[in-house]
């Protein structure tokens, strides 16, 4: 297994224990995201993982799309969580070269850049059931600095916003959070 796949492995399994842990009553719930729900969370996070497992399958370009508001959102991030894991683990999956959504680079290599959105978003979904959730030490190291080497790229996206005032001494944690745009 790469690097990079064990990085959103973990992420993932993150994401999932807080999916899992979520209330029924707290999927609408506001997140820390403007304007989005826990449920909207997850339906971003399900289209990002879904796109991304017919990349892994099929070596073709496909972007992130919304799934519709799930009624059962367990059980639609299961079906996310299943199809990724398999698809990312078929023979040559990683393999894959192409111009992804970050520009030209391996399927392997995009994994590296995608891990900090499972990453995020379990704060996210965390935040808004009132569920705790501790971000592991070393991907938010990680995704802090795959995302600072991607210049002002993300926030031109609009998928990180302002970074939030916060200690350098900070755990690394809630600097990564900061940089991201979420108040820690």
């Amino acid at each position: 297994m790469s690097d990079n796949l064990a990085n959103l492995t973990r992420a993932i399994e993150l994401f999932d224990s807080v999916c899992a842990q979520v209330p029924s009553e707290a999927w609408d719930n506001d997140s820390p995201c403007e304007g989005w729900t826990a449920r909207d969370v997850l339906r971003h996070q399900c289209g990002v993982l879904d796109a991304l497992a017919v990349i892994a399958r099929t070596g073709e370009l496909s972007f992130p799309t919304m799934p519709d508001a799930p009624a059962d959102p367990a059980a639609r991030w299961a079906e996310t969580r299943d199809g990724v894991t398999e698809a990312l683990n078929l023979p040559g999956a990683l393999d894959h070269e192409g111009k992804w959504w970050f520009g030209p680079m391996s399927v392997d290599a995009l994994l590296g850049v995608v891990s900090w959105d499972p990453l995020t978003h379990s704060w996210d979904i965390a935040q808004a059931a009132g569920i705790d959730v501790e971000l592991p030490a070393d991907l938010c190291e990680m995704s802090l600095n795959t995302i600072k080497s991607m210049g002002e790229g993300p926030r031109k996206m609009k998928l990180i916003t302002d970074p939030v005032e916060i200690s350098d001494d900070a755990p690394i944690a809630d600097r990564y959070l900061a940089y991201v745009g979420r108040q820690p």
